[in-house]
């Protein structure tokens, strides 16, 4: 299957400047993967200073804004890159190995602008995202607010947990209920009617919360909405069809391949750490046996995690492959690909936690400082871990749906 084409670049080079005088950049695989490359010595040099700061410095998010990394998933019609979800999953992969955070940065915007896009027309979100650094978005789908309908719109309260880019995005997106006084509304089927409702980030209040093990420079603080006004034309229903034809619109689940990518890209980091350490490092009790690396124990567990992450790399971008084949034929997927697609995203990050735990063991007390890569890696690799599209449940419920039966949750 021909996958459809898309448009070519505005330009030959990596960046130009539109008639908005905003940076334009080329979405083509291999100059956004250029970008990447070209950006990874700063995050490096600024990594322990993120950590520290539990936030991206400011020049880095607007660097990556301006190469268009948050903009991969926006539609071409404003200025996006509209990509395929191999090629996202190719370019969070590349950004997690220069740094974590920055590659989740990417993935929780991504994850939040391809929602909004699906419910939302042009005309609104050209208005929102009238620059580069306008588009990075933060939010939280689970429906923890209410929404009361008034004259042009709906006020909303609530507080969610969590917020990833919160003190970075221009934009919040908030799931919620609609409520009818204190009664949730019911639709035809008889749930709860789900909203999800986009405001200014600058109109929530955020929460000093995220005091954690790894992933500190996400910024991933809890936060609340007190009786804002969201206009109807920034207000979707979640169970709405998306009017975009687009595949990349058809189908809720792309930016979840990039939570395999973030796992895989943090394993590649420390299987490569470990093998320079292998190659200078001698057994502190056993001088004679040589370098590490000559270790048999060493070796076959060096090729263990290299066999972790290249299995799960080829089983979720095989799967990713086989549901974006079939939405751009005009297909519906299967239960049995959904519940492949999930299954192999899990899969991925189960084998590269276990490959980071392989290679961490290994290293002995070189690893404990916090100054290691190895370290981070630990710390990173299973506080992510902790996210509901890489938890352990997501066997159980794939299980359920290749048995035929109801999973019992909207996580599938």
């Amino acid at each position: 299957m021909t996958t459809p084409a898309r448009p070519s670049p505005a330009s030959a080079s990596c960046v130009t400047t539109g008639t908005d005088g905003h940076v334009q950049p080329s979405y083509a695989r291999e100059d956004l993967l250029a970008a990447v490359r070209e950006l990874a010595p700063r995050l490096r040099e600024t990594a322990e200073a993120t950590e520290a700061a539990r936030s991206l410095p400011e020049p880095i998010v607007q660097a990556m804004a301006d190469a268009g990394l948050y903009r991969m998933y926006l539609p071409r019609s404003l200025g996006g890159g509209e990509l395929d979800p191999l090629t996202y999953f190719d370019v969070i992969e590349a950004r997690t190995q220069a740094d974590s955070v920055a590659g989740w940065s990417v993935l929780i915007s991504t994850g939040a602008m391809t929602i909004t896009a699906r419910g939302l027309p042009d005309d609104t979100l050209r208005a929102m995202f009238t620059s580069p650094r306008k588009t990075i978005m933060a939010g939280s789908g689970p429906p923890k607010g209410r929404a009361h309908v008034v004259p042009g719109g709906y006020r909303l309260t609530g507080s969610w947990t969590q917020g990833s880019n919160v003190r970075l995005a221009g934009w919040m997106l908030a799931g919620c209920h609609l409520y009818d006084g204190d009664r949730p509304r019911l639709g035809p089927d008889g749930a709860p009617v789900y909203l999800r409702c986009v405001l200014p980030a600058s109109e929530v209040e955020i929460f000093d919360t995220w005091y954690t093990t790894g992933m500190r420079g996400t910024g991933s603080h809890d936060w609340a909405i007190n009786d804002k006004f969201i206009p109807e034309e920034r207000v979707h229903r979640g169970t709405d069809v998306s009017k975009r034809t687009q595949p990349l619109y058809q189908f809720v689940g792309w930016t979840h391949v990039a939570h395999a990518a973030v796992g895989l890209g943090i394993a590649r980091v420390a299987i490569d750490e470990f093998i320079e350490l292998a190659g200078g490092k001698s057994a502190t009790w056993h001088a004679t046996e040589g370098r590490l690396a000559t270790r048999m124990t060493i070796q076959a567990k060096v090729a263990q995690a290299e066999a972790l992450v290249g299995s799960g790399r080829a089983y979720v971008r095989e799967a990713t492959r086989d549901i974006w084949e079939t939405v751009c034929r005009r297909e519906t997927p299967s239960t049995s690909q959904r519940a492949i697609y999930r299954l192999a995203v899990a899969q991925a990050y189960a084998n590269a936690s276990q490959a980071v735990d392989l290679m961490y063991n290994l290293a002995g007390a070189t690893a404990i400082y916090a100054k290691s890569r190895l370290d981070r890696c630990l710390r990173d690799v299973h506080t992510a871990a902790a996210h509901v599209w890489v938890a352990p449940d997501t066997y159980e419920l794939a299980g359920r749906l290749l048995l035929g039966l109801d999973p019992g949750s909207p996580n599938i």
